[in-house]
């Protein structure tokens, strides 16, 4: 049976692994993230709301198309 004190310990430790796997994904992502004025092919976009991140002005349509 384990103890009050063991058990917080872990959870300390749980706690502290995940926030260092965030850490690490957060890093991933945001280095692999377009910086503004990166080459983006704005034909491949599919959606207004991807186009209008990226700073494209959406057109309707059937298809929709990003400029």
């Amino acid at each position: 049976m384990q103890s009050a004190i063991v058990q917080m310990i872990l959870i300390v430790v749980g706690i502290a692994a995940a926030a260092i796997v965030s850490i690490i994904v957060y890093a991933q992502l945001s280095s692999n993230a377009p910086e503004t004025g990166d080459n983006i092919d704005n034909t491949r976009i599919t959606t207004e709301t991807l186009c209008k991140a990226v700073g494209g002005a959406w057109t309707a349509g059937t298809p929709g198309s990003c400029a």
